[in-house]
């Protein structure tokens, strides 16, 4: 938006940001709806699965926590 008003097309910025809005509330409304559409198969994935789901959530929260202690070294080490 701001980048248009300084070109002198401010309908320019203001078709774009509600473009965008638009695209986001499309995402969302889809991840919703498939989100009540697909729950029991989801469901049904898991309580299957145990073990596996059990082992991809434990590697996504170990990378997680890796992630932020990488993160915080150098912001501790720094002061």
């Amino acid at each position: 938006m701001t980048f248009a008003i300084v070109r002198g097309v401010p309908v320019a910025g203001l078709l774009f940001a509600g473009t965008m809005m638009i695209g986001v509330a499309i995402t969302l409304c889809g991840v919703a709806v498939l989100s009540i559409l697909l729950r029991d198969n989801l469901m049904h994935f898991v309580e299957s699965r145990q073990r596996v789901f059990d082992a991809i959530t434990r590697t996504i929260e170990g990378l997680a926590g890796a992630a932020l202690v990488v993160l915080a070294v150098p912001e501790i080490l720094l002061r």
